[in-house]
């Protein structure tokens, strides 16, 4: 890719969080709860949120991924065939636009393990509990293609176009908490990051730093003449 298609305004608001379901170790010869079995259901039930925002959105063609997304990433728990684990955990991480409200989609995911899996749960051994715990999440960035930090940076990068990413940056923060306006550009392609043997080309490179020259030059240019060294 050129340097310039990794140039991005818009970005997904990203949300990660751990789900911990406990109950109480046995060999399998008594009545019990099975948290594996639990932390299954609860998967399930977020690929069926994953599956109806692939079906009926909302939508955003500006975007690669044009939906929200919803997926598990680590499930944890058991150490042997014969025994009942005491707990498992589930990781999972949802990505949502900006007309998507991320509390809404954390009180369902809530309402599920506590309407649905905790009272079988708890019928069987009242000590059994789910508890969430959030691990990180940051706003995504939206900022208007007509913006003149848009407009700024596509004349450093010597393009006139534009897209939005599904992937996340501290970019949404710096504007959203912040208030600096705040635009994605940097060499490479998310289409060769977080994969093994990752990798940016020389060239994107280079690209690179022709940008950040005529970004000094533009500064330099700038600076009253009184202040110059």
């Amino acid at each position: 890719p050129l340097y310039a298609v990794e140039q991005q305004h818009s970005q997904t608001e990203k949300n990660n969080s751990n789900c911990h379901i406990h109950c109480r170790p046995c060999n399998g010869d008594e009545k019990f709860v099975h948290p594996i079995d639990a932390a299954a259901e609860l998967v399930l039930f977020l690929r069926s949120i994953a599956r109806e925002w692939i079906a009926d959105g909302p939508f955003d063609a500006d975007f690669d991924i044009t939906h929200s997304t919803l997926s598990t990433g680590m499930i944890e728990g058991g150490t042997a065939i014969n025994i009942v684990p005491e707990h498992c955990s589930v990781t999972f991480e949802f990505r949502h636009l900006a007309n998507v409200d991320p509390e809404a989609v954390v009180r369902r995911i809530r309402s599920f393990t506590e309407q649905e899996l905790l009272p079988d749960m708890r019928s069987i051994a009242p000590e059994a509990g789910v508890a969430f715990e959030p691990l990180y999440e940051y706003p995504g960035l939206d900022i208007p293609p007509e913006h003149p930090a848009v407009t700024f940076v596509k004349g450093l990068v010597g393009r006139n176009d534009h897209s939005k990413v599904a992937y996340g940056t501290e970019a949404g923060l710096f504007q959203g908490r912040a208030g600096i306006a705040s635009v994605v550009c940097g060499p490479g392609s998310i289409g060769e990051a977080h994969k093994p043997d990752e990798f940016v080309e020389l060239e994107q490179v280079e690209a690179c730093e022709r940008m950040l020259r005529r970004l000094l030059d533009r500064l330099e240019a700038d600076v009253p003449p009184a202040v110059q060294p």
